[in-house]
């Protein structure tokens, strides 16, 4: 028999697939307005032996989910018995948007549904008649089941994170375990996790976009960013509708994929401000003309975990001078830079002041500094009172009996955004590039968050702001308790040991 009548033989459906597996995609990529590019060097990465990690987006009406239906029904149509995933933060969100574009793709290329591939939704997976499988997972943190073990003794081939922005990094980090354990071998197919994103400063800005940016990010990881620009399919109206909107963090993101800037209402500080903080030069200028020049100050916050890291910074008012991390260490080093530091800058005890909680108990008992209890009340001082023009604070012209503010570490939080915002911090130490991205991830991390029953102003809680970048936020820490000194009123003449105020 030849080739022509073997080929007659087979359906469109077999035809689409034998072309998918050999890497000819010019059936989902080529149309009447166009040829995707940039989806079709999507499609040969999602069909490498390379990559096992590929992180897809960066702005809105990049063809995303119509690329990772593509991907998913065509290898279940060409590798029988094979089991795949998608996940969502909510599995309502997959049902009435994935699901539909699903539908729709296996419709545009002849997909039967209810004959080639069947739809559960009790169970919530695609069954295809070859055996093959998609699950649909909600990806959810449950406080219940903080490290995702329901995923645990589940293999698949690959999967399908969409909307990375709504996931967690633990999600993503125990789902990558769950890849490569189904007919991989069989197929010679490497497991891959496809991610799908608009831009978002959570795990897969530190993971991939970063060290994509260096020239740093691992053969077996890919970063490819997709624009609406980029679709030939996208509809006019929404590019300009885009390019009208006044929002322009919203702008910058979904219209031109940056990464720096964060659309969520909740945040505390722009990204331009946080920026700032690294050329506020205007400070030094200030203080060098001074006649009464500023005090000196200690910061530390000590690592409570394994993964956290100890920070110790000096400041000349609100001028960062010197910094010390420590990835590892025992509360006698940390104590030892402490000494040192103070000795070299003649900063009193009571002008230095370490994270109470945890490990950092000791620290304060050993250098016999001040001790900051995150969760303490807030205070009421005369300068909290005389600052009438705060943003974020109670701006009352009576004097306020109860600050409002559901604890100190959240009552500094608050007026710290507002000197971010007023351009008063300058981090002069801080020179290192990957030094300056982690300040700004984390601050731009800082946001507000629900009230509680006495409506008192939170923000978000470190172990939430962790789950998203995947660390704890130090450097924040460090510059938060740095507020601290502008609420209390300090003077020289007071004996140190009455300062282990909590």
């Amino acid at each position: 028999m030849d080739v022509t009548a073997i080929l007659s033989n087979l359906d469109v459906r077999d035809l689409q697939g034998i072309s998918f597996k050999r890497g000819i995609f010019d059936f989902i990529v080529e149309t009447p307005k166009g040829r995707h590019e940039k989806q079709e060097e999507a499609l040969k990465i999602l069909t490498d032996n390379i990559t096992e990690e590929f992180l897809y987006g960066g702005a809105a009406g990049g063809a995303k989910s119509w690329t990772g239906c593509c991907w998913l029904m065509f290898q279940c149509w060409n590798y029988p018995g094979t089991r795949w995933f998608i996940g969502r933060e909510e599995l309502k969100r997959i049902t009435e948007s994935t699901l539909i574009t699903f539908f729709k793709v296996a419709t545009a290329y002849g997909m039967r549904n209810g004959i080639d591939f069947r739809y559960n939704g009790q169970k919530n997976f695609i069954q295809f008649k070859n055996g093959s499988r998609i699950d649909l997972l909600e990806l959810k943190f449950k406080p219940s089941d903080p490290v995702y073990e329901r995923f645990g003794s589940t293999e698949y081939t690959g999967g399908w994170i969409e909307e990375g922005g709504e996931i967690d990094f633990g999600a993503y980090d125990v789902l990558k375990t769950r890849i490569g354990r189904q007919y991989n071998e069989k197929y010679n197919l490497i497991g891959k996790l496809f991610i799908t994103c608009n831009p978002k400063k959570n795990w897969m800005y530190t993971t991939f976009y970063l060290p994509n940016k260096k020239g740093a990010l691992p053969e077996i990881m890919k970063y490819l960013a997709a624009f609406v620009q980029d679709n030939p399919h996208i509809d006019s109206g929404y590019i300009e509708r885009l390019r009208r909107t006044k929002d322009k963090a919203k702008k910058e993101r979904l219209l031109h994929g940056n990464w720096e800037y964060d659309d969520d209402p909740n945040a505390m500080c722009k990204y331009d401000d946080i920026i700032a903080m690294f050329s506020n030069t205007h400070i030094w200028e200030k203080y060098q003309n001074m006649i009464e020049k500023p005090n000196w100050y200690i910061t530390a916050d000590i690592a409570r975990f394994g993964s956290d890291k100890a920070r110790i910074g000096v400041w000349w008012g609100w001028i960062l001078m010197e910094c010390h991390s420590f990835d590892k260490s025992s509360t006698t080093e940390i104590q030892a830079c402490i000494n040192a530091m103070r000795a070299k800058w003649s900063i009193p005890a009571h002008h230095c002041i370490a994270d109470e909680d945890g490990v950092g108990g000791g620290v304060v008992d050993m250098c016999g500094i001040l001790g900051f209890v995150n969760n303490a009340k807030p205070l009421i001082t005369d300068e909290a009172r005389e600052n009438d023009n705060r943003f974020y604070g109670d701006s009352r012209k009576d004097l306020p009996q109860n600050e409002n503010y559901q604890n100190l570490q959240t009552q500094c939080a608050y007026l710290l955004a507002d000197d971010i915002a007023g351009h008063n911090i300058l981090l002069k130490c801080i020179e290192s590039e990957s030094e300056q991205q982690e300040i700004q991830e984390e601050f731009s991390w800082l946001k507000t968050y629900k009230s509680d029953e006495d409506n008192k102003l939170r923000i978000l809680p470190k172990k939430e702001v962790k789950k998203e970048i995947g660390r704890s936020p130090d450097w924040r820490d460090l510059i938060l308790m740095r507020k601290y000194f502008d609420l209390i009123s300090v003077t020289e003449e007071v004996d140190d040991s009455i300062f282990d105020l909590f």
